[in-house]
């Protein structure tokens, strides 16, 4: 982008990527948006600064933009609306709302009329909204970008987030635009996760007339669709649930989940602390029919310049972007986007900036295709994953691994990738993966670090006199310093206490 900014809205508005305001460098409120047309970033000034405001796209094909901090550093409300016409990317003035906000979520109903609800570090009231405020109720929570789900006939549920809008525990408690509030015991244990810093609308997540799916966690951080409908709130029925881990470490989802109706796909963003992108593909329509959804699993390479808050898109060509974001803290916003093809690429490349190279994990058929393009640089790079895996049984995979660890020595790789392991045993990293974590109880780097330093002890014991970094080296350390943590870490004790401790001391 133009422009570094972070808590700002993204949405599609009439063919191109619209992102509009948000906080720049400083936590400094900007009244500027952005829209990506024509192989480039086109930025337009507009009429107030909105950081984290709602970004509705209506019926007609505008953009109806309001709300968001008073001030700098996410201070405050504001009240004002504004309206994004696509066409001649103009904004011109709407009536202000009844109540100032910010991380509010607004919903268009078949009438036309716009429910407004949520806040953040204040009183929370709901209205609805036509160029007029026309009705407004005090709202059963104070909720931070809550869902609104139109329920038909003129009706929408009002459902709060992990959150209310003071960071507390949202209530149980479901609104209704038409009827009486009421409680859901499904949703004392699994709570509905907003993404925070984004903007989500009902359509979205849509999954049929009147049913949608948002993400859920519960008090073990475990994540899951919710399939919410118009008589029902239930966990999606899947194959295999959302993985807590990854082959790296813990995997925290961050976005919303996103469907694609033409495909019977929705699609959900996390990442993990090597700042690696995965994509959770659903395949929802068999969870719909009395079945099960099928799920795949796609990760990139860590990525350098990922920010902590990407705000992020699902194409109507299937890519998915993530667009600015925070960096190490709300003064260092970003301007760089990524794009991901969790499907094969178009023939015909996109020309959105693309800055990073990803590699595709490849769950039972599903595939990725990442693009990369730099500034100045046409060159468009497919990565492809590894073809013809074959699988072996999950009963002794484990014996297999242990066997090919120990016979081939494949930890005195410093380079080595679950992938390089899951080739030598003719199977899939999602299997090994599963045997590691559930069978062996472990990690794939905790379980390749415990054969480092049981060889690392071994050298030392051979011959006291090597020097640290050739034992380092020499065990697939990729360096000194490394060995020394991870050894510490494990033993207790450093690897020259441990040697003094272990090794024959030779007399003066």
């Amino acid at each position: 982008m133009n422009e570094a900014r972070s808590g700002h809205a993204l949405v599609w508005a009439d063919g191109h990527i619209l992102a509009v305001g948000g906080h720049t460098t400083g936590f400094i409120p900007t009244a500027t948006a952005e829209y990506y047309e024509g192989g480039k970033w086109h930025s337009i000034s507009t009429l107030y600064p909105h950081d984290t405001p709602f970004a509705l796209v209506l019926q007609n094909g505008d953009v109806l933009v309001g709300g968001g901090y008073e001030s700098s550093f996410g201070v405050g409300q504001t009240w004002g609306v504004e309206r994004y016409r696509p066409k001649t990317h103009s904004f011109t003035p709407e009536p202000i709302m009844e109540e100032k906000r910010a991380h509010a979520s607004a919903l268009e109903l078949e009438n036309g009329e716009i429910v407004i609800s949520g806040n953040w570090y204040a009183t929370d009231l709901t209205e609805i909204y036509n160029s007029n405020t026309l009705w407004t109720d005090t709202a059963s929570d104070n909720r931070n970008y809550p869902f609104l789900l139109p329920m038909g006939n003129g009706n929408a549920w009002i459902i709060g987030a992990s959150c209310d809008s003071y960071g507390r525990a949202t209530e149980n408690i479901v609104d209704q635009i038409k009827g009486e509030s009421f409680r859901v015991d499904l949703l004392d244990k699994w709570h509905p996760q907003s993404p925070l810093d984004r903007n989500v609308q009902a359509d979205a997540y849509r999954v049929a007339e009147n049913a949608f799916l948002i993400l859920a966690v519960n008090d073990q951080k475990q994540y899951a669709p919710l399939l919410v409908d118009s008589s029902d709130f239930s966990l999606l029925p899947m194959e295999q649930a959302l993985p807590k881990e990854g082959p790296w470490g813990a995997i925290r989802f961050i976005g919303s989940i996103w469907t694609r109706p033409e495909t019977e796909t929705a699609w959900l963003m996390g990442v993990d602390e090597q700042n690696r992108v995965y994509l959770a593909e659903i395949a929802y329509r068999p969870a719909l029919q009395g079945g099960q959804a099928k799920l795949s699993m796609y990760y990139s390479q860590p990525l350098k310049d990922l920010p902590g808050n990407p705000c992020e898109l699902l194409l109507p060509d299937g890519s998915f972007v993530t667009v600015g974001g925070m960096m190490a803290s709300n003064y260092e916003p970003t301007n760089v986007v990524f794009a991901f093809y969790p499907s094969p690429a178009p023939q015909k490349p996109s020309a959105l900036l693309i800055v990073f190279i990803g590699l595709a994990l490849m769950i039972g058929l599903g595939m990725i295709l990442v693009r990369r393009k730099r500034k100045h640089c046409n060159n468009d790079i497919p990565i492809t994953p590894e073809e013809n895996v074959v699988t072996v049984e999950k009963s002794d995979l484990a014996d297999k691994l242990k066997t090919v660890m120990e016979e081939k020595q494949l930890f005195r790789n410093k380079d080595l990738r679950i992938a390089d392991v899951a080739a030598e045993l003719c199977t899939n990293t999602t299997y090994l993966s599963t045997c590691l974590n559930g069978e062996l109880n472990t990690t794939f780097p905790a379980f390749v670090t415990g054969y480092r330093i049981r060889y690392a002890q071994e050298l030392m014991r051979k011959d006291p006199t090597m020097l640290m970094s050739q034992v380092a080296k020499a065990s697939g350390f990729t360096n000194e310093k490394t060995f020394l943590r991870s050894f510490k870490a494990i033993c207790g004790v450093t690897p020259s206490e441990w040697k003094q401790e272990h090794t024959p001391q030779t007399a003066d």
